[in-house]
């Protein structure tokens, strides 16, 4: 049994080597229109082994859109699966409600309704099942709360309630219990996990009251829908929360984003700190909490992601933020082995319109996590293909911990086999470790760290790495890959200031070309460019039909049909402020 208390969250900051990596994303902006779309969610819906993403907006704000991925880190064009019951999508979800084995969507309107849409498996959807909130939502959560193995929704309220609706029968939702937070507040964001790893989900709120009242507050669950309320803690600017295991103990922890400045909002703000504070999960309904950033410069995003980003084991924290020069993309903290993380976040410039909150996804399948985020002001969809050279294995030093490098948790990765790489860290001392794959017992040697290749079949394998210690302490770390047949997409890497081709990669090649280009630049790109023997052949800025030129394309891959003989490779990208970055390589085609 392994129970952690917040005495025991031992944090050895005087013998740690910080591993360092350059972050690197491969920006591309897909000009296929969604309109009115903020949020968006990732599975697999029509299961074909490739993450897809569906958004709420469309060619209205009431639409539900859906973009089916082609496993490379692009997507099929835009489709609407249907159309919300009330006005204005706020969220959306994806979940198995009817235990089918087939990913479904809910959608969160303000005009008062959540609607589920009941996945086919084929990347259609029955008509949806509309649930009328008790009053305008704000957020949803979904969790299975009283134990029937169906998922539950928590709603959080314009009332400043979280409205819990119990899963009946798979196909309809009844509201079951009203659970009050804060008068004269919104309960604008809520989410659900296991944060003392007992099994039950509890819930976590976060209130905005106006002038006062706004807060954090957690639900603990005794299984049978009795929550007992605990405050967090309190704020002038809360933003919004999201739930993550960012220490990999298998336990839910709670990260909260909130303006460090002096205005309050719910998204879109204008202070000019980004805060995070994590409550980590401990074990007895206890929490542990840390401040983890404040970045000054930057304004508050409403949905801060907990994902290691560059494979070395460690949590990092990711956000769809803008600075106070209105420069909006993906900014990313990087953590380090002591629960530490970077206060200056690396910054992937998209756009000075403003971006949705990044929705994670393994979009091109190599084992590395991506991101896709809505364009509220351009209709479009900002893709960030993480193209970070991954660093190497950390081991976490917070006591007692497993810290699994590879696999990342939630990506794609091809098979037959797959590589674990494992650390454990005890000041007990550690007896041994063992893998267990889909529950079943695949590797235990005496040994505190290991790196091996394990047979894994096609599909969905969750894995689990238990630790031991002298004292007969166990303590584990979760991870939850997909397994294919293939090659993942290559990608290429570029530091700040620099464009680099990665392909070709030799002197000679055949016909067609795979040219592969990145650049890097501090503010946002407007083109990315391919010159071959002296002829512009690409040139990608973001134009759209009856619009703007809009930018956000770092990056250039495609295949060229080359003559033999020697032929001279350009690649160029721009940024808003006149710079060009230029690479370049000669290649013969024989």
């Amino acid at each position: 049994m392994r129970i952690k208390i917040a005495s025991a969250l031992v944090l050895m900051t005087s013998a740690i080597a910080i591993a360092q990596s350059n972050v690197s994303f491969q920006l591309k902006r897909d000009t296929s229109p969604v309109f009115g779309g903020y949020t968006s969610a990732q599975a697999d819906f029509n299961r074909d082994g490739k993450p897809d993403v569906v958004y709420g907006g469309g060619a209205n704000s009431t639409d539900v859109t859906l973009r089916l991925g082609n496993g490379d880190g692009t997507f099929q064009a835009p489709v609407r699966i249907g159309i919300a019951d009330s006005a204005q999508i706020q969220d959306v979800v994806a979940a198995d409600f009817d235990n089918d084995g087939i990913q479904d969507v809910a959608v969160l309107c303000i005009g008062g309704t959540f609607d589920v849409f009941f996945g086919i498996g084929n990347g259609s959807f029955a008509s949806s099942v509309a649930t009328a909130a008790q009053a305008s939502p704000r957020s949803i959560a979904v969790g299975d709360f009283n134990g029937d193995h169906l998922l539950d929704v928590a709603i959080g309220d314009i009332d400043g309630n979280v409205e819990i609706f119990n899963n009946v029968g798979g196909r309809s939702f009844v509201l079951q219990n009203t659970i009050a937070i804060e008068a004269n507040t919104e309960v604008i964001s809520v989410g659900a996990g296991d944060f003392d790893h007992t099994g039950i989900q509890n819930i976590a709120a976060m209130t905005i009251g106006n002038p006062a009242g706004s807060g954090s507050y957690v639900l603990w669950n005794d299984g049978h829908e009795n929550f007992r309320k605990a405050v967090l803690t309190a704020f002038t600017s809360p933003a919004g929360l999201s739930i993550t295991d960012l220490n990999q103990d298998g336990m839910a922890d709670i990260l909260l984003s909130y303006s460090c400045g002096t205005q309050d909002t719910i998204k879109g703000s204008d202070s000019t700190c980004q805060g995070v504070i994590a409550f980590y999960g401990q074990g007895e309904q206890k929490l542990f909490e840390r401040t983890l950033v404040m970045s000054n410069g930057v304004q508050a995003t409403s949905r801060v992601l907990g994902v290691d980003i560059n494979g070395d084991g460690i949590g990092d924290l990711v956000g769809g933020n803008r600075t106070t020069g209105a420069q909006s993309g993906l900014f990313v903290w990087l953590g380090h082995p002591d629960g530490s993380y970077e206060q200056a976040p690396a910054q992937f410039i998209a756009t000075t319109d403003s971006v949705g909150p990044p929705t994670a996804g393994d979009f091109n399948r190599d084992g590395m996590m991506d991101f896709v985020a809505d364009m509220p002001g351009s209709a479009q969809t900002q893709i960030f293909l993480n193209a970070t050279n991954r660093a190497p294995c950390s081991t976490s030093q917070i006591d007692p911990t497993v810290t699994v490098c590879m696999p990342v948790d939630n990506t794609y990765l091809p098979g037959p086999t797959v590589r674990v790489q494992a650390n454990a860290y005890d000041t007990r001392q550690v007896t041994a470790l063992q893998l267990y794959t889909n529950g079943n017992l695949t590797y235990s040697q005496p040994v505190s760290s290991f790196d091996q290749s394990f047979p894994m079949n096609n599909g969905a394998n969750f894995l689990v790495v238990k630790a031991w210690d002298y004292t007969g302490l166990n303590f584990r770390s979760e991870r939850h890959i997909n397994v294919y047949s293939g090659t993942p997409e290559p990608v290429c890497p570029a530091a700040l200031g620099i464009a680099n081709m990665c392909l070709p990669s030799g002197a000679t090649s055949g016909s067609p070309v795979h040219i592969l280009a990145n650049g890097y630049t501090p503010v946002v790109p407007t083109s990315a460019q391919l010159y071959i023997d002296g002829h512009l052949t690409i040139d990608d800025d973001g134009c759209i039909q009856n619009g703007g030129c809009v930018g956000g394309t770092s990056s250039i891959d495609a295949y060229e049909a080359l003559g033999t003989g020697s032929h001279d490779l350009v690649f160029k990208l721009w940024d808003a402020n006149g710079n060009v970055y230029t690479a370049e390589k000669t290649v013969t085609v024989q």
